[in-house]
């Protein structure tokens, strides 16, 4: 008898350690690349006791581990093939999955609504709302509630993003969070702020979360974090065919500018006077669309590229290949994958040049 991974257990070599996926479960466990190596086809671990003798007690440890975690199941050689490996094609029938729109305090969101039956027509998702002005709270709750209930979109989630200033009415911006985080479309609700009452909130509401930190604007977008929150056969396999960030997105700046992402220099026309359909046809609005963690310089020897967002807009601007594409490790991310550690990206002396050319100085 002989062992194999479930289908659903997906395996990913890094430089120094690798990582198990476990689709079903949505959890993850760190493994030796020695490990990794014998996750083939079929395991057989008589054969490789006999093989590696002076092995022995390591293999009978990577064996009880396999079992303890039910992430292998016996059978026999002859009915291996009876049990294929999951698909890991990925599909969408939207055209843009989701969008990212920024507001801040000159926004006109009187301009919005050009856009409404076109975020149906694309087939758009998920829209999350990037707001860095207060006094705009009321008037985008307005506009939420009017996208959330035209019955021409395919909207299945909307998120919130806000910065509330360190002095602000607590109990008055309280109340209007909870107030959107009632809305059923709404899945979460993230305020960025130093505002001590409101970082001393129970949030009864589970939708909103509170975190220390300043946002003024996009700027502060993009950087990489430790944490791996979900892990499903969807990220992931859109994640080895397509950039995990930009792939199917379109975004719209804080003055109405078509984008891939609002941070990125680079606009495919405004609102006011080009429709969504005609960026979408710009000869450049896809090319990064299939740049894979497996193209960046560093990223293709992490474990994590998976399960990581990227970063396109701000990066250590080291290498380009042959289409133009930048391709270099994300500026904000601190880990490196050839020492399995993580550190503060800020203070890397590597990024001091790429951190004073997006004059990134004032906002670390």
């Amino acid at each position: 008898m002989v062992y194999k991974l479930y289908a659903d257990i997906i395996p990913v070599k890094g430089y120094t350690r690798s990582l198990l996926f476990d689709l079903t479960k949505n959890n993850y466990w760190y493994i030796s690349s020695e490990l990794y190596g014998i996750l083939t086809k079929e395991i057989d671990f008589e054969k490789l006791q006999d093989l590696y003798l002076d092995k022995a007690d390591l293999l009978k440890s990577y064996k009880k581990f396999l079992e303890k975690n039910d992430l292998i199941f016996q059978v026999s050689p002859d009915e291996i093939n009876a049990f294929p490996s999951i698909s890991m094609q990925w599909y969408s029938p939207s055209r843009i999955t989701n969008m990212i729109i920024d507001v801040d305090a000159e926004t006109s969101l009187a301009s919005l609504p050009k856009i409404n039956r076109e975020i149906g027509t694309l087939g758009v998702e998920a829209i999350l709302f990037r707001c860095f002005s207060e006094k705009k709270l009321q008037e985008l709750k307005k506009y939420i509630v009017y996208l959330s209930d035209d019955p021409h979109n395919r909207l299945r989630d909307i998120q919130l993003e806000i910065s509330i200033p360190e002095k602000s009415n607590s109990k008055k911006t309280t109340a209007g969070l909870r107030e959107i985080s009632k809305f059923p479309m709404i899945s979460t609700v993230t305020v960025y702020t130093l505002n001590e009452e409101l970082l001393s909130d129970p949030a009864e509401d589970h939708k909103i979360q509170y975190i220390r930190q300043s946002v003024e604007g996009p700027e502060n977008c993009g950087i990489i974090h430790g944490n791996i929150d979900s892990i499903n056969l969807e990220i992931i396999s859109e994640s080895i065919h397509h950039n995990s960030c930009l792939n199917c997105k379109l975004s719209i700046d804080s003055v109405g500018n078509i984008k891939n992402c609002p941070s990125m220099a680079e606009s495919f026309g405004n609102i006011e006077d080009t429709t969504l359909e005609e960026s979408l046809q710009h000869k450049d609005f896809k090319r990064y669309w299939n740049l894979t963690k497996d193209d960046i310089d560093g990223c293709k020897d992490c474990e994590f590229r998976y399960v990581c967002t990227d970063c396109r807009a701000y990066t250590e601007r080291s290498y380009t290949n042959r289409e133009g594409l930048d391709i270099s490790k994300p500026l904000k991310c601190g880990y490196n994958p050839y020492t399995g550690e993580w550190e503060e990206w800020s203070t890397n002396p590597l990024k001091q040049k790429a951190i004073q050319y997006y004059g990134m100085e004032k906002f670390i």
